[in-house]
């Protein structure tokens, strides 16, 4: 399994930070993509067990939201009215499906099984909407002076390595040394003594990324930096950057049992299925977008 995961990673670290130093259109389709086969995989696992996701519905919400979210940008107000209209639809519209359709030949409904769809249309829709976080991140920037600095690269960079750096140190530290269960009835192979050292190496790497662009990075990086990195509320975020994700993963994993299953997917070798790999990432990066949407407008 290590193998598959260095593999996946010698394959898909250098794809992913040339897709997040472009940017638009190819950055934004490819964050469409990685939605529609966490759809995929989120609603076969689901019908699995029985819960159908209407996912016309799902279809519609995702492509408004991560399309939507380049014009937040221009105008930030836009994210959370675009954010109320794709919820409003997802319940509605749901609704009205339901309403429009009927069980088919005389086998009769089975009870709540209507109204068991709709949530699990909505929380499809709201779980697989925080990809188009993703896309407002790295649409995000800040004027310095007339000039525009595109900080939401770097937040991009930041929370993936934070991510990354979190979950690779709360895996080998918990291999090698981890003795106490962190949640044994829900991922039995965490422990305490990983989750410690992932939080910590999270933590860590914020501030060393933090004080590379300060140092190395152009004037107006620096400028932008040196007023993102605020001490006190930048060790907040760098806390959250290597606790929140865990809390991610650790979710991810109560669905998993729930539904009985191992993994979503397959399509990452070594990691499963995209929702597998990127529960962490969505978990964190709405932190990271309002810490920077705080701090810096």
């Amino acid at each position: 399994m290590l193998k598959f995961r260095v593999l996946s990673a010698a394959f898909g670290i250098p794809l992913a930070s040339v897709l997040i130093f472009v940017g638009g259109l190819p950055f934004n389709l490819a964050v469409l993509v990685l939605a529609f086969l966490g759809l995929r995989e989120l609603s076969q696992k689901f019908h699995e067990c029985g819960l159908k996701v209407v996912k016309s519905i799902v279809t519609i919400c995702l492509f408004a939201n991560v399309f939507s979210t380049m014009l937040a940008k221009l105008n930030p107000n836009l994210l959370l009215s675009l954010l109320m209209a794709t919820w409003w639809f997802a319940i509605f519209g749901s609704m009205l499906f339901h309403i429009l359709t009927h069980p088919k030949g005389s086998e009769p409904e089975q009870r709540g099984e209507r109204a068991i769809s709709i949530a699990a249309t909505v929380f499809a829709v709201a779980y697989l909407s925080l990809f188009a976080v993703i896309v407002a991140l790295r649409e995000f920037e800040v004027s310095i002076s007339d000039r525009v600095y595109p900080i939401g690269r770097d937040l991009v960079f930041l929370t993936i390595i934070c991510v990354w750096v979190t979950d690779s140190f709360a895996f080998f530290f918990g291999r090698s040394f981890g003795k106490k269960p962190l949640a044994p009835k829900i991922s039995p192979g965490k422990t305490l003594e990983g989750s410690v050292a992932g939080a910590v190496a999270g933590f860590v790497s914020a501030w060393i990324f933090a004080w590379a662009l300060i140092s190395f990075s152009g004037n107006l990086a620096s400028q932008v930096w040196l007023n993102l990195a605020r001490p006190l509320p930048f060790a907040f975020l760098a806390l959250a950057l290597g606790t929140i994700g865990q809390i991610g993963d650790l979710g991810k994993s109560v669905l998993k049992r729930s539904l009985g299953i191992k993994d979503f997917g397959t399509i990452i070798p070594g990691h499963g299925g995209v929702l597998d790999r990127f529960d962490s990432l969505l978990a964190t990066a709405p932190i990271v977008y309002l810490y920077a949407f705080w701090v810096l407008k």
